[in-house]
């Protein structure tokens, strides 16, 4: 039997699933993403967890979703979050390795194929996937297909300009969607509130934080109010542009839904007649849904 792996190459973290002919997670990988490196040793870094996350079964296909942007050769240009990568082949050189052809796609497209696949966005045409992580991906579906640029390669939409909050990005803009609507930003306004003598939050804090915003607390619901205006801001130019019929919010702050969505509705309630109410729902995949992205788009390019 042979089975289809998919690689979700992240800024923080690498996750590869091997999948059945169902989309059944079978196995799953995960390491910290390598900051520095040769090719040669990146290369290996993603074989080695591709040939673990198979064992003994076949490898019958083999996608790749990765923090872009990557341009039209497929080759990632990435050297603010993934910088051992930048300027890599990783997808010819696996290719080549393993014998198969290996797409690779930007990780937001790769996760709205998944959650349009078997997750949240499945049955709906026009999907809107906005991963809310280290940074923000956006990715936009037709009928299946990703909306592209002018030039063909994906938009970095999460690169937007919005107001009211301090937020240089690498990038240039000095308040930039993806350093205010990411978890890291998310860490940063927690972090902000805490003073400078506070501790570092940690994903796993940050999520007890959440509860604790759910269940009303005033202090955490005040940080959560705020997150929800900050990912509303970016969002309404997406909606504006787009007119999804259905929005899934991936990455690790989606898990926080319940704390900042009331926030986050009622800011885009404010703005009328500039896009229809679409869905609005968090990722049903969840951290895998970039890496059951991958190897959906691997085992469709066979």
């Amino acid at each position: 039997m042979s089975v289809q792996l998919g690689v979700d190459l992240g800024g923080t973290g690498t996750r590869v699933v091997a999948i059945d002919r169902n989309t059944s997670v079978l196995n799953e990988e995960t390491a910290a993403t390598p900051a520095a490196g040769s090719p040669a040793q990146v290369v290996a870094f993603l074989r080695e967890l591709v040939d673990t996350a198979a064992g003994s079964q076949v490898i019958g296909s083999l996608g790749i979703g990765a923090s872009g942007p990557i341009d039209n050769a497929g080759v990632i240009q990435n050297p603010a979050t993934l910088p051992a990568f930048t300027g890599v082949d990783v997808a010819k050189e696996l290719s080549a390795l393993y014998g198969i052809p290996v797409p690779i796609e930007n990780d937001a497209v790769a996760a709205c194929i998944g959650e349009a696949a078997v997750g949240a966005a499945r049955g709906y045409s026009g999907v809107l996937m906005v991963t809310l992580g280290t940074g923000v991906g956006v990715s936009m579906l037709r009928s299946g297909e990703p909306v592209r640029g002018a030039d063909g390669q994906h938009p970095e939409a999460g690169h937007l300009s919005i107001a009211d909050v301090d937020a240089p990005c690498y990038c240039g803009r000095s308040a930039c969607w993806e350093i205010a609507a990411s978890r890291s930003g998310l860490q940063s306004l927690v972090e902000g509130l805490q003073g400078s003598n506070g501790p570092k939050i940690t994903v796993e804090a940050l999520l007890a934080i959440g509860r604790d915003a759910s269940a009303g607390e005033p202090e955490a619901r005040t940080v959560f109010d705020a997150y929800g205006k900050r990912v509303a801001a970016g969002l309404a130019d997406l909606l504006t542009i787009y007119h999804p019929e259905i929005v899934v919010l991936g990455g690790s702050a989606a898990q926080l839904f319940d704390a900042f969505s009331p926030s986050l509705f009622a800011s885009l309630q404010g703005i009328v007649d500039c896009f229809p109410s679409p869905v609005i729902v968090p990722s049903t995949l969840g951290d895998l849904g970039g890496a059951i992205g991958a190897a959906v788009l691997g085992r469709s390019t066979r």
